[in-house]
């Protein structure tokens, strides 16, 4: 294995803290860019004036998939990563779809639209409930889900002009509506090899219940346990996806996400992320840090990869700010009683107070022998901290008690 003694994480939010946090299990020097409040207390965050001065890391990891969408592993070895070629299976859902259409990979049956005629055209071929997809990037919450179809027209449109997201436009895919229920699988790649994480299952709306807008993730649990046989049909996508991609010219390396639904035992893509989810990661990692750790250093050095074993079950419950995902209030000090397990998310220092400053504020954490214990400690650690505004969902693993 390649000695490594510097790893640098890119990005700002939980999830970047999460993977500092198993990398300090290896006793590397950490540092952060830009980082948080929370990264700083396990490494050091840094400013960077030019992506060239990345080179001097032995180790880069792009938390977010925006660094990779603009070519942050292009020419650079040291980038765990797939280049801005791999990255289009997030940064493009129309490509995403042909890709997967191209070759052989289940997914739901779509249409593309670039035109507000073209959108009609393509809803008249769904029944209803319609789902509505923005080709780039919009940080999880391009996605229009309604029963309506004046309102899929109406959002659709709107996605497509620009109106619904700053500086983010462009052509949308319609997806039939699959009705079934919701995993994320997700893998270290080096390559044709790759080892699974232990499965995990995010809640995307905001509210208990599954009510409010969709977010980037109020919560998640894992291991989720799966029979053998959807085991093997998701292997089979995996394999098919990095066939695909070496079809297409592209060398894979990094994580790759799959959401897929489920649907009477077969799993469908949803979509593709070429980076770990947030806050999938947060669980992955607290389950068994130095095995997930000691993996990626496996993946980057080009040596065969170990089957992830956790021992334990974790829960992350995300605290969030008022009027988060569309508004979030920011600004508020954030008190705590007590130290807890939590990673940070959008928290800034302030004349020497904590403060909130993002939608997403702190993801506590709890781990367990199983679920019912590490249900237990996240909701508990919560007790521990305070700012106005504060809400979080109630239900974070709760059905599968």
């Amino acid at each position: 294995m390649k000695e490594i003694k510097s790893v640098c994480i890119l990005g700002s939010g939980g999830r970047e803290h999460a993977i500092g946090y198993a990398f300090q299990k290896l006793g590397v020097d950490l540092f952060f860019y830009p980082g948080n409040v929370g990264t700083k207390k396990i490494g050091k965050n840094i400013e960077i004036d030019n992506f060239a001065e990345l080179e001097t890391f032995d180790l880069v990891i792009p938390g977010s998939e925006e660094y990779l969408a603009k070519g942050i592993s292009d020419g650079r070895p040291n980038v765990f990563g797939p280049d801005s070629k791999g990255a289009r299976l997030e940064s493009s859902k129309c490509f995403a779809k042909l890709f997967m259409q191209k070759h052989g990979i289940k997914t739901a049956r779509f249409e593309i639209a670039t035109t507000r005629e073209q959108l009609y055209d393509a809803l008249k071929q769904f029944n209803p409930p319609y789902v509505v997809k923005l080709d780039g990037l919009a940080q999880g919450k391009g996605v229009i889900i309604t029963h309506s179809f004046d309102e899929a027209l109406d959002k659709g449109t709107k996605l497509m002009n620009g109106n619904m997201f700053e500086n983010v436009k462009g052509p949308v895919v319609v997806d039939e509506y699959l009705d079934g229920w919701e995993l994320s699988a997700i893998a270290i790649v080096n390559g044709g090899d790759f080892v699974l994480l232990p499965f995990t299952k995010d809640y995307k709306r905001a509210f208990t219940n599954d009510e409010g807008p969709n977010t980037g993730g109020m919560g998640a649990y894992g291991p989720v346990q799966i029979d053998e046989k959807l085991k093997g049909k998701i292997d089979e996508l995996f394999n098919k996806t990095l066939v695909g991609l070496e079809k297409e010219g592209i060398y894979y390396r990094g994580f790759l996400y799959i959401g897929l639904m489920v649907v009477d035992g077969e799993p469908y893509v949803l979509e593709y992320n070429v980076r770990l989810g947030d806050p999938e990661t947060e669980v992955i990692v607290s389950m068994e840090p130095e095995q997930f750790a000691l993996n990626v250093l496996k993946a980057y050095s080009k040596e065969p990869l170990d089957e992830y074993t956790p021992k334990c079950c974790a829960v992350d419950v995300v605290v969030a700010s008022e009027g988060y995902p569309e508004s979030p209030k920011k600004g508020q000090e954030i008190q705590f009683q007590k130290d807890g397990f939590f990673f940070y998310g959008g928290v800034t220092e302030k004349n020497g107070k904590l403060v909130v400053s993002g939608g997403r504020v702190l993801h506590s954490m709890g781990v367990g022998e199983n679920l019912e214990q590490a249900r237990a400690h996240a909701y508990k650690n919560i007790e521990s901290v305070h700012f106005d505004g504060m809400y979080y969902r109630t239900d974070i693993a709760g059905t599968e008690l």
